[in-house]
């Protein structure tokens, strides 16, 4: 290793880690941040309908308010699950604008299967924090819509925006209220990756300032998007889900742009790397 110069040995270790960073990110369609079926009815998530991205933000983390849900399915729905997240369109029909501001959050779900489906997501999400740590509850807020190539009938849909959130039991209702929690919003790091790996397309990271609303963060990507077919960034699809992102603060970790003050080479554990 003595022989190896600084700016060779600098040179291997940046992309040795690179590539430490490319395993770690996991960018098949299996991943649910690369791609969400939205018209899976047994999926174990909640859709969000005649709702807006930005008023939601508002409430739930500026104001930091709770907010509860509201079910706008038929009770003698017979469906075994509910409908499609895009079922009810924001833009049907037209009503008080006071719906968007309000504190309910309206979901296609009947009264009796949203009590199921929030009392599962709570359980759920408890016991992945107890187990992993880490809290993988998210509110997605904002889709895009994407083909893996110009000739691919099959769409793709990846949340662009995750807002961690917690269901929590409002004693008076009998059923549960979400509230943002302190943790940072999160940029869908492996959706970037899979874009600019297979399309050279690099999508910005969240730059979140007083202000800032999930709309700034859409306008950004429209314009880089352009030019593909068919692509779209869709502001108002939304769903509270589980998302896993139990690898990114290895992933930072290995970014030599988070190291400011020492770069990664001058640190005593990579300089016991041998080279061969």
């Amino acid at each position: 290793m003595d022989n190896v110069s600084d700016s060779n040995k600098a040179t291997v270790i940046k992309r040795l880690l690179e590539d430490a960073r490319k395993k770690l990110v996991e960018t098949g369609t299996r991943n649910r941040l690369i791609h969400v079926n939205l018209e899976n009815k047994r999926q174990n998530a909640l859709a969000i309908v005649n709702e807006r991205s930005d008023d939601l933000f508002e409430t739930l983390k500026v104001k930091s308010k709770k907010m509860r849900f509201q079910p706008l399915g038929k009770d003698d729905d017979d469906d075994e699950d509910d409908t499609p997240l895009l079922a009810i369109d924001v833009h049907d029909a037209p009503f008080d604008e006071g719906r968007y501001t309000d504190n309910l959050i309206e979901t296609p779900l009947n009264t009796d299967k949203l009590q199921k489906r929030l009392l599962r997501l709570a359980r759920d999400a408890k016991s992945a924090e107890e187990e992993q740590g880490v809290n993988i509850l998210y509110l997605a807020l904002g889709f895009l819509t994407w083909y893996e190539d110009k000739t691919s009938a099959v769409k793709r849909q990846a949340p662009l925006i995750l807002l961690p959130v917690s269901l929590e039991r409002n004693a008076r209702t009998s059923t549960y209220d979400v509230v943002c929690r302190d943790d940072d919003l999160v940029t869908n790091l492996p959706l970037q990756e899979r874009i600019k790996e297979d399309f050279g397309i690099e999508l910005p990271l969240i730059e979140e300032a007083e202000g800032w609303r999930p709309s700034a963060y859409f306008d950004l990507i429209r314009p880089i998007i352009a030019d593909r077919p068919n692509w779209k960034v869709c502001d108002d699809y939304m769903q509270l889900g589980f998302f896993s992102f139990a690898k990114l603060l290895m992933l930072r970790d290995l970014d030599p742009d988070n190291w400011p003050d020492a770069t990664l080479t001058e640190q005593c554990l990579i300089n016991k790397i041998q080279f061969l």
